[in-house]
């Protein structure tokens, strides 16, 4: 049966004498062929505008090998009763032909390593000068709840952001733009959090070019967001907190070391943890993942061991990332948004906090004082257990020299007065 979402099995249609897991490969077969089918369809590489499958390769992929399996078919067809060994067998055979073709396919001739970089480069922002520029240009207007001109607004400084950072190809900036989900007005209404702003609406959409379709259908697609959606807020506390190290620098020769040192502390743990959280995000988590993919895709000539592949990377960093750990990923986030909170009240206060400001960064430190505890003991607990090694190593990252071990507590402390 063919439905919107694809082709699937309908049960009451196969044969009692035929195994599930034989339909299961003819039904990739079909679907495969179906994809061979397609007319009229031409994939262009976009850095020589040169077409790497046209109608005449399709149909060489659909027809190679057709004869031989014909002849396959028509021998067992003869035969006076059925043998379901050699029936599985041709087709195993017609399903490894296939799978191979698939792979040329997407690997060689649609470029697939190069589109995965070109996913990496945005979803997983493994351009992060581009994110940091877009960061710094879009963070005024971003802490504001989204209104109808948001996304225009959202997408100008995204284009303004990669021509900054010299990302001019068409065919690449096509295919990405950022959607923002503009909450409904009325009875009813959701309101996102007042710390979050639009920031908690964005997400990145991708125009999905044929035949990649097969490797990245709408559930893939949505994983990517919600690890785009995590690893930008990672990137925007470490940028916003950056910032505020350039304003207390800015305003240290007028009010001295002592009266912003409370601030000074604050900032300097929070660095610290947000810059060895993104270590572990990038180095231990990102890169080592994304090459073990490539390495699998090179090891390979099969269509279905590359999506099983592909499917895992992306389930993988979902899991060393946290997001299929709600504590932990909680814990987390609130930490993100103590340091986003207390760098935009520097950013709009400084250099004189008002009284209620000073009475929210002190709120925010004891906050974050006890958010970092939390998630120190999380890790700690499970230090010995072999089953979540990337907690472990996270905390080697964020703990290496037992720094927060010993200093969290100083952050439950009172402040001393702001001046």
């Amino acid at each position: 049966e063919e439905s919107a979402a694809g082709f699937r099995m309908a049960p009451h249609l196969i044969p009692s004498y035929i195994p599930v897991r034989v339909v299961e490969k003819i039904l990739f077969v079909g679907e495969a062929v179906r994809i061979f089918q397609r007319r009229n369809v031409t994939v262009v590489d976009s850095s020589t505008a040169v077409p790497l499958l046209t109608k005449t390769a399709a149909d060489s992929h659909l027809n190679a090998g057709q004869v031989k399996f014909n002849a396959v078919f028509s021998q067992l067809e003869r035969q006076p009763l059925f043998q379901l060994r050699e029936f599985e067998g041709a087709v195993d055979d017609i399903r490894d032909h296939v799978a191979k073709h698939l792979w040329k396919l997407l690997v060689e001739e649609s470029n697939l390593v190069r589109h995965l970089n070109t996913i990496k480069d945005f979803f997983l922002l493994g351009r992060g000068e581009l994110f940091q520029v877009f960061v710094d240009l879009s963070s005024p207007f971003m802490w504001l709840p989204p209104s109808p001109t948001t996304q225009h607004d959202v997408n100008a400084m995204f284009k303004l952001a990669m021509t900054k950072v010299g990302i001019g190809n068409e065919e690449v900036t096509s295919l990405f733009r950022l959607d923002v989900a503009v909450p409904k007005q009325g009875k009813g209404a959701q309101i996102p959090p007042s710390g979050g702003g639009t920031w908690g609406q964005l997400k990145m959409s991708y125009d999905v070019c044929w035949p990649l379709h097969t490797l990245f259908p709408a559930v893939i697609l949505d994983k990517y967001n919600s690890l785009f959606q995590f690893l930008l807020s990672v990137r925007r506390a470490q940028v916003s907190l950056q910032q505020s190290w350039a304003l207390l620098m800015q305003h240290k020769a007028q009010y001295g070391s002592a009266g912003l040192a409370f601030l000074w502390q604050l900032r300097t743990h929070m660095g610290f943890l947000v810059d060895n959280l993104q270590y572990y995000v990038q180095v231990d988590v990102l890169e080592t993942q994304f090459s073990q993919l490539l390495v699998r895709i090179r090891d390979t000539q099969d269509f279905e061991t590359v999506k099983r592949a592909h499917e895992q990377f992306v389930t993988t960093l979902q899991s060393q990332l946290f997001l299929l750990l709600p504590p932990v990923l909680r814990v987390l986030s609130d930490i993100l948004d103590s340091c986003g909170t207390f760098s935009e009240i520097l950013r709009l206060h400084l250099p004189c906090l008002p009284p209620e400001q000073r009475t929210r960064v002190e709120r925010i430190a004891k906050d974050f004082g006890r958010q970092s505890s939390l998630l120190l003991k999380i890790l700690s607990s499970v230090k010995n257990h072999h089953s979540a090694p990337h907690l472990v190593q996270l905390l080697l990252r964020m703990d290496y020299n037992k720094y927060f071990s010993r200093t969290h507590t100083s952050l439950l402390s009172p402040a001393p007065a702001l001046s």
